[in-house]
């Protein structure tokens, strides 16, 4: 879906873009968007493999999400992640997205 680096395939980019999102054609992967580690552990949990999504065991969950971040350079090739260490990885762009700073909307009261 992906090809062997990430960027093959009919699917997203899941590497690249680094320095590209200020640019007039940001490429927005994992290794250059995404804030969070556990963003890409859930998402390969309930997602993948695309044709029997939610199928793959924790452990399998956490070997597909090193690879993609080993890929990006986020972790190296002999690192461990589990339910410790994932939380703990600090994204290229983690710091690239603000708050909402308009007020929450009430919920409004059925009559």
């Amino acid at each position: 879906c992906h090809g062997p680096s990430g960027k093959e395939g009919p699917q997203e980019n899941l590497t690249g873009g680094k320095g590209s999102l200020a640019t007039a054609k940001p490429i927005k992967s994992v290794g250059s968007y995404w804030p969070y580690a556990t963003t890409l552990w859930d998402y390969i949990n309930r997602a993948m493999p695309f044709d029997h999504p939610s199928t793959l065991t924790p452990d399998e969950v956490y070997s597909a999400a090193a690879y993609v971040l080993f890929l990006n350079g986020i972790v190296g090739e002999q690192d461990v992640l589990d339910q410790t260490t994932l939380p703990k990885i600090q994204m290229p762009n983690r710091g690239g997205f603000v708050s909402d700073p308009r007020p929450d909307t009430p919920l409004k009261q059925k009559t």
